[in-house]
């Protein structure tokens, strides 16, 4: 028994060879799991992402500055008047309605 080959032999009678059992169907038993394993991971984030509100403060900020800027002429939110510690509407901060001292005309 000293030089006795224990190993895996090419003819096994019993016609089992451990090293090629049949592999039909693995490739679609992982494919299943890691489409599972995708999905899941998919549907926790967007869970997340649902909960934090993320996509709607992605879009709303950006869209209130670019509609002041369409309708009034300023990226500013609020308008605080110069030398006036109230607000103001975004109205009189477009720069139209701002006063300007005229060279044509100095007083």
């Amino acid at each position: 028994m000293k030089g006795e080959f224990l190993g895996l032999k090419k003819n096994n009678p019993s016609g089992l060879h451990l090293l090629n059992l049949n592999q039909k169907g693995q490739f679609a038993i992982e494919a299943v799991l890691l489409m599972t394993v995708l999905v899941g991971f998919f549907l926790a984030v967007t869970n997340q992402l649902k909960s934090k509100n993320v996509v709607g403060n992605f879009v709303s900020k950006p869209m209130t500055r670019v509609g002041n800027m369409a309708g009034y002429g300023t990226w500013q939110s609020e308008c605080v008047g110069q030398g006036k510690s109230k607000k103001q509407t975004l109205g009189k901060c477009h720069p139209n309605s701002i006063h300007r001292s005229l060279s044509s005309n100095p007083k």
